[in-house]
């Protein structure tokens, strides 16, 4: 469980520097974004962490938290 919570963690790590890497090298080689498309970009970037922390945590089997007892 902790492993997967690291992947995770990582991941997510990983997926926030490459939106702030597009943003800086886009801006470095002059090509300005409008901030509409910048948050699109972003909104993108998140579904694909909600993605990778799915197969992470619904592909494994283990709860995420305890059942409830009726």
């Amino acid at each position: 469980m902790v492993e997967r919570v690291i992947y995770a963690l990582i991941y997510i790590c990983g997926i926030a520097l490459c939106y702030f890497l597009i943003i800086w090298v886009l801006g470095a080689i002059g090509l300005h974004i409008p901030q509409q498309v910048q948050v699109i970009l972003m909104v993108v970037l998140v579904l694909v962490a909600v993605l990778v922390l799915w197969r992470l945590f619904a592909g494994s089997g283990f709860p995420l938290w305890p059942r409830s007892r009726p």
